[in-house]
């Protein structure tokens, strides 16, 4: 299983904390790799803007054991790669704007569509989550994430195969006794450290490698080591 992730801050989220849990799930690493494009701020039309005019992107590997060929080349040659999974995501700032979505996802879908050699391969769009307190609408923060589920629901009618559920996932843990003074979030919009990360961790290991692999997240192990 390949895997490339194209996104922004919200996508190293979720992959802090996500190397350690496939590391402790017992699954067949040499099988699987995770590589994320992350550019700070970087919104779906930001992305195909880059890819029109072949900028040059850098991927890591943020888990698994396969090395891909090419990890830093325009966006165009890095999707002509065997991936089995791209996700894309909006920037969180206009996740609840659908007139955000075109002509920059249908191009992005297209893009991937075209030139990955996987003629099956699935688009996953990664459904961010809503800050902490009102944002510039002022709207609250379920306000907010109810308009974000919208959305993401809207992109399966440009030729998305799922959505990873990262801002629901987000706000029920809110409502739970697993919400922290700042919402989950360090910053009011980026996830805490500690439990924020960990959350959407489990969020891409279950939408992702679970249905794959047959093994759950629940009961693993993976530990960090509390810092300052």
């Amino acid at each position: 299983m390949k895997v490339l992730a194209i996104g922004n801050s919200f996508v190293d989220d979720p992959m802090a904390y996500f190397g350690t849990i496939v590391n402790l799930s017992g699954i067949d690493r040499s099988n699987l790799c995770f590589y994320s494009a992350v550019r700070s701020g970087s919104s779906l039309e930001n992305w195909a803007t880059s890819c029109k005019n072949g900028e040059i992107i850098s991927i890591d590997r943020r888990a698994g054991q396969i090395t891909m060929p090419l990890t830093k080349a325009p966006l165009k040659e890095l999707l002509a790669q065997e991936w089995d999974v791209v996700t894309v995501q909006q920037v969180s700032t206009l996740a609840q704007d659908s007139s955000s979505l075109s002509p920059c996802l249908p191009y992005l879908v297209n893009q991937i569509r075209e030139l990955c050699p996987n003629k099956d391969v699935v688009i996953a769009f990664q459904q961010v989550w809503s800050y902490w307190r009102e944002n510039d609408n002022l709207l609250t923060s379920t306000e907010n994430w109810q308009r974000i589920n919208e959305v993401a629901q809207l992109t399966l009618d440009y030729d998305i195969d799922m959505i990873i559920p990262t801002g629901t996932a987000i706000q029920n843990a809110r409502s739970s006794w697993l919400n922290t003074p700042h919402g989950l979030t360090r910053d009011g919009g980026h996830l805490g450290y500690g439990v924020g990360q960990y959350v959407a961790a489990c969020t891409w290991f279950e939408a992702l490698i679970a249905p794959v692999f047959g093994v759950s997240v629940l009961g693993n192990t993976a530990v960090h080591a509390i810092t300052e």
